[in-house]
């Protein structure tokens, strides 16, 4: 996976401007490559021990091979990108002393918080957030953490159509054999991860639509969801309803939640007075600079939980008006 907008081999002039990357996922990186070929000094800070964030991080091998994204990332190193791993900015550097030392800054943090049902039961035992059970796994599998996560085995109810919850139904068949059930509100053709589903249903993966959690049941750890059948939708943007009266309940013995992420820019974003959204996405302009000059955002923290290639395309594009702000065309 390339972010690098020239070849490793290059000659690069460097022009004298520092730019500081928060964020080390999709979005930074394809901003680092296109701003290091553009002769602009680049450092990129990230919290995680190697840079690659949800791609290193967040999705199964089988679904992005690990040794094509730091290849990519060996390529930004040789073009003399610096990576400042295990720095979460705001708490181990405050963000605005970046401001202070580099000519502009692009925000690239990503998704890292998950999305709560806010129903009964959520903090049971058995119980798993999505994100921070594959994040758990994908730190073990390759050697950050020396425990495994919980096994997902059994009987395994995912809540949530989107992608994670699809890589969590195949790691769940393929690492544990287990049984895994989809619950979702809406019907699989119109669901976040539609164009994987009929392969998990080749798994045995079930996938149960028009549904919604009410309440999680156990005593000492999850043992059933209480669920209602809700009206059918022909979109994502319809609201669904509940249909009085068809309340049912099926048991697990795992249950995991996989029903979105909201934007992490970092903690001290709102001291320098740049603006967000109510879900903690970023502000931005047409040239994807906040409200605070010289400070801009891309990926995921501005535009809201999407995919690999929107992230990359986002990145491009930012770094693409850092440039032009560098040269005082903004």
């Amino acid at each position: 996976m390339r972010y690098a907008r020239c070849r490793s081999e290059s000659v690069i002039e460097f022009v004298g401007n520092r730019v500081a990357i928060l964020g080390a996922g999709a979005g930074g990186l394809a901003a680092a490559g296109v701003l290091i070929c553009k002769g602009h000094e680049v450092h990129v800070y990230d919290k995680l021990p190697e840079p690659g964030g949800m791609l290193i991080f967040a999705i199964p091998e089988f679904r992005i091979p690990k040794a094509g994204v730091r290849a990519g990332i060996e390529e930004l190193r040789q073009l003399g990108v610096k990576f400042h791993q295990n720095v979460e900015v705001g708490k181990d550097i405050p963000l605005a002393k970046l401001k202070e030392e580099y000519d502009a800054v692009i925000v690239a943090t990503g998704t890292w918080k998950s999305r709560r049902l806010g129903i009964p039961g959520e903090d049971l035992p058995n119980v798993y957030d999505a994100l921070e059970w594959i994040f758990h796994f994908m730190m073990y599998k390759l050697g950050y953490e020396k425990t495994p996560p919980p096994p997902l085995d059994g009987k395994v109810g995912v809540i949530g159509a989107g992608l994670t919850a699809a890589d969590i139904c195949e790691l769940a068949v393929k690492e544990y054999g287990a049984e895994v059930y989809i619950l979702y509100r809406r019907s699989k053709e119109i669901s976040p991860a539609r164009h994987m589903i009929s392969e998990l249903e080749k798994m045995g993966v079930k996938f149960v639509g028009f549904i919604r959690p009410l309440e999680i049941l156990g005593e000492k750890k999850a043992e059933q969801i209480k669920l209602i059948k809700v009206t059918p939708t022909k979109s994502r943007k319809e609201p669904v309803h509940d249909i009085p009266g068809t309340e049912f309940t099926m048991s697990f013995d795992n249950i995991v939640v996989a029903i979105g992420l909201y934007a992490t820019p970092p903690e001290s974003i709102q001291s320098l007075g740049i603006e967000t959204y109510r879900n903690g996405a970023i502000k931005v302009d047409e040239h994807f600079m906040t409200n605070v000059k010289g400070v801009f955002a891309a990926g995921d923290v501005q535009h809201g939980p999407s995919n690999i290639g929107m992230a990359l395309k986002s990145g491009k594009d930012a770094a693409k008006y850092v440039d032009m702000y560098l040269h005082g065309l903004l």
